[in-house]
Order: structure tokens, then C-alpha cells, then sequence
């Protein structure tokens, strides 16, 4: 056989496996193309330094998710969905955690920070948008990568109690674009924590709201309740109690006969060295505090001229929902 013929077979041999690895190579690239990008694992170490595990709550209704302490209202958002929804929602399994006054939620390729505020996040370039009826605006720079929506729960003005604004960031990958997930998260939220119920009452000048008699929240009470539903189980319980009008305040106060209850969320730790209804207290002269939970700075304080032991003895089971 010619040189010349073996070398031309050779080429020919050479280029048909070159044709292969090429075609074998375009098909490879196109199926990673389709594909979606591989999931990471869920975190190892859960919660996060910081986090805390979502705790039982009461959901709220009507306008109240708007009214809600600031660690309560982290709580709520992350238990609004239980976590067969969350993942629904998500498409994958899902952590979640209380984080510095949001709810925080990691899939393996998403993350999601929900909170509420009394104003809204600052967007770049937003769109205008409706979720539930409620209006806002959601920014979706790169709808692949990030998304954040502000929307209005509220006409009720901000304040100290007041937080008008539902804030979401999700960030990641997901089948579907991030804006339309964000948009989806919005309507589940607003579905779970505002259903029919009582609107953001007025609040005067000096702080007060209109009474109104309201029954302890079953195995909740006053815990992780909206300022004004604490304002009224509180003044109910004491009215019960010494008789009279309660004066409650937006703020979690309410004034009966010159007694004082107040709730408190974020104070100084105390040392309680009594108990009183089976929570840690401290009992002086002239005031009582109790420990509401065993992971929550809540706390409900007691002053004024009269026996105030007594008296938290008594209205402290009717305020933990027992």
C-alpha cells in the first residue's frame, strides 16, 4: 500500500473521532445547560449564631401581624406557613430560624428574609405590584439571582408598635424566576397571618386605645401577642380582679386603679429568684416581674399599692393562656 493512502486513511480514522468527541462534547454542554444547577446541602449547624428555632405562636388576624413585637412578629412570619407549605412554596427542604428580628429561611440553593418594618427597604428601579390587594413594589435587578418586594399590610401609620411594611429578599437559584417566587411567598404570608379580624385601633395622644374585653388567647395569653391584644387581655385580667375601667395603652400597658401591668419584650436580664404560677419572678415591695418564656426576654411587670403577689398569682394563669 502507498505512503500516501495509509496517511490519507489515518486523517480520515483521526478526524471521524474528533467528529465524535466534538458531537459527544456539544451534547454533554447542552444537557448541563438544561439541567439546574446542582443543590447544596442544608446547613450542618442549625440554627445559625443568633438564630433561634421557631417557637409555637399564635397567628394573628385582620390588621394585627402590622402590631406585633419585634422578636414575636420574626416568629410569627416563620410559623405563618408550617413547613410541608414552606417547602411547597420553595420546592425543596427547608431550615428556618428567628434572626435578629427576621424570619430567615435556607433551602439548598435559596435563602429568604422576611420581616416587618416601619418603612419600606430601599429598591433599585421598582416595579409596582398587588399581592392580595395590598399594593407595593418589587425590585428584581437580575429575576434569576436576588429579588426584594415591599408591601403595605396597612394604611395605619408607622410607629413604635406600628410596622406597616412586609419586606422580602429571596437570593439564589429556583425552576422559576425569583420575582415570581417572591410574589408567591408574599400571597402565602398575607393568606396565613390576615385573615378576617380586628383592624389597628386608634391610638390618642397619650397613648391610649379604645378598651375592649378580650379573653386570654388559648395557651398563648398575653406571648407573642399584638401590642393592643395584649393591651386588652391585660386590663380584662385586672378588671377581674380589682373592678374598676382599664386604661390600655398601644404599647402593651394597661392602668387599673392605680395598678400598673406592662409587657416588655428585650429588657436587661433580671435574676428572678421566685416563682410565681410556675414562672421565674422577682417579687419586691413595690413590683413584680415574671419571665413569660424560658427563651424570650418577655416579661410582664406589676406596680402599685396593693398586694402584688396576690394579685399576679391570680391573673398570671389567665395571662398564659392556661
Amino acid at each position: 500500500m502507498k505512503t500516501s493512502t495509509v496517511i490519507a486513511i489515518l486523517i480520515g480514522v483521526l478526524l471521524s473521532f474528533a467528529s465524535i468527541a466534538s458531537a459527544a462534547g456539544y451534547l454533554w454542554a447542552q444537557d448541563a445547560g438544561d439541567r439546574p444547577a446542582q443543590a447544596r446541602d442544608l446547613p450542618s449547624i442549625w440554627p445559625s449564631k443568633n438564630g433561634q428555632v421557631p417557637r409555637a405562636v399564635a397567628m394573628p388576624a385582620g390588621e394585627m401581624v402590622a402590631a406585633l413585637p419585634p422578636e414575636s412578629s420574626a416568629h410569627v412570619l416563620c410559623q405563618a406557613l408550617s413547613r410541608q407549605r414552606w417547602e411547597a412554596v420553595l420546592g425543596s427542604p427547608t431550615l428556618r430560624e428567628a434572626l435578629d428580628g427576621s424570619c430567615h429561611v435556607v433551602t439548598g440553593s435559596l435563602e429568604v428574609f422576611l420581616r416587618l418594618d416601619g418603612t419600606p427597604a430601599p429598591l433599585q428601579n421598582p416595579d409596582p405590584v398587588t399581592v392580595d390587594g395590598h399594593k407595593g413594589e418589587i425590585e428584581s435587578v437580575s429575576p434569576q439571582v436576588n429579588s426584594r418586594l415591599n408591601l403595605r399590610l396597612v394604611d395605619a401609620e408607622p410607629s413604635a408598635q406600628v410596622k406597616p411594611f412586609l419586606q422580602i429578599a429571596v437570593s439564589g437559584t429556583a425552576k422559576q424566576p425569583l420575582d415570581e417566587l417572591t410574589k408567591s411567598i408574599a400571597t402565602a404570608i398575607v393568606h396565613a397571618t390576615m385573615t378576617p379580624g380586628p383592624a389597628v385601633p386608634t391610638t390618642s395622644k397619650d397613648g391610649t386605645i379604645p378598651g375592649q374585653r378580650m379573653e386570654p388567647v388559648p395557651q398563648h395569653g398575653i406571648v407573642d401577642a399584638p401590642w393592643p391584644m395584649i393591651s386588652w387581655q391585660l386590663c380584662t385580667a385586672l378588671t377581674g380582679e380589682l373592678g374598676g375601667s382599664g386604661k390600655p395603652r398601644m404599647d402593651g400597658q394597661c392602668t387599673v386603679r392605680g395598678v400598673k401591668a406592662v409587657f416588655s419584650e428585650g429588657t436587661s436580664p433580671r435574676v428572678y429568684p421566685d416563682t410565681l404560677a410556675g414562672r421565674p419572678a422577682l417579687v419586691t415591695g413595690d413590683l413584680v416581674a415574671v419571665k413569660l418564656t424560658d427563651d424570650s426576654t418577655q416579661e410582664l411587670t406589676l406596680t402599685g399599692d396593693t398586694n402584688l403577689r396576690r394579685l399576679a398569682e391570680a391573673v398570671l394563669p389567665r395571662l398564659l393562656g392556661r
